[in-house]
């Protein structure tokens, strides 16, 4: 039995040394100015809103201070589960927000993430849009009138322009969404669509 730990454990040492000597590295350019904006989580180290498990308030001030002089504003994926703290904090580093609010199949969540959106766009001045889902007709969480119809909920109680996140196609696909919304939010991702580096940028524009 020794011998086969043994064996096991050469091996996936001797894969992991060939991968360190093989891997292309590749240095990040130098960045001098501001992004317009950022996606930002705050579930670091052990925060895990699914159990429960909030993120600290430390922790989020400390990402916000590093990332704050790099970006202009950020955005938000959900507004519950501890997300709720970080407008307030952004605020004190001269960071715009864009709320986000969550939606999948769990009906009672979703209930609690439109109503927090809301009120934290009311609550804090520097919330400048809510987002209402995140790829929910590309996962089929949703279907595209139900999602009108809280687009809709969300624009007659909010004080900031609404959208939703959706990747290209799911736009294109499907007009009366567009017609819903105050801009459209879309993701355009090269890489996951199996775009080459060299041609992402014109992917993207195409």
């Amino acid at each position: 039995m020794r011998s086969v730990v043994a064996v096991i454990a050469l091996v996936a040492c001797a894969h992991a040394g060939f991968w360190a000597l093989t891997r292309h590295q590749v240095a990040a350019p130098d960045f001098d100015g501001q992004l317009t904006s950022m996606s930002y989580s705050p579930f670091a180290k052990i925060a895990n809103p699914d159990k429960g498990i909030e993120p600290r308030e430390e922790d989020v001030r400390a990402d916000l201070k590093a990332i704050a002089p790099f970006t202009k504003g950020i955005r938000l994926y959900s507004s519950t589960g501890g997300v709720e703290m970080v407008p307030g904090i952004a605020a004190d580093y001269g960071l715009r927000v864009t709320v986000g609010a969550w939606l999948d199949k769990n009906q009672d969540r979703n209930e609690r993430e439109i109503k927090s959106a809301i009120e934290l766009a009311r609550r804090h001045s520097n919330v400048k849009s809510i987002v209402v889902g995140n790829e929910t007709i590309y996962r089929d969480d949703l279907k595209v009138p139900e999602l009108i119809k809280i687009i809709q909920r969300v624009k007659r109680q909010s004080p900031v322009p609404v959208s939703t996140g959706e990747i290209w196609s799911v736009w294109m696909d499907h007009p009366e969404l567009v017609s819903a919304v105050d801009y459209i939010a879309v993701h355009i991702l090269p890489y996951w669509e199996g775009i080459p580096a060299d041609k992402s940028v014109d992917q993207a524009i195409n």
